[in-house]
């Protein structure tokens, strides 16, 4: 599960199993979030849509699993050039 807290506003954003967005404010209040930051359900109703979308968003592969899984890469090395950028 991927969790955070806003830096703001001390809310914490959780990604639920379904792949919704829970954000529960310092206060207590609990509201559910798609990925774009659209309320779904509880009683808060406004929610960071940028870390709605960071937690409940998909997941990018890392650029080392990029480049490993790249066609023609056997050894899945980042060639040289690219780690002296």
């Amino acid at each position: 599960m991927r969790t955070i807290i806003h830096p703001l506003s001390g809310a914490t954003y959780d990604r639920r199993a379904d792949g919704r967005v829970e954000v529960v404010s310092r206060n207590g209040d609990v509201g559910v979030f798609d990925a774009h930051g659209t309320w779904v359900s509880g009683a808060l109703r406004q929610a960071d849509p940028h870390l709605c979308l960071w937690i409940g968003g998909r997941e990018l592969p890392t650029r080392s699993r990029h480049v490993a899984e790249s066609p023609g890469r056997d050894d899945g090395a980042i060639p040289e050039e690219e780690t002296t950028r």
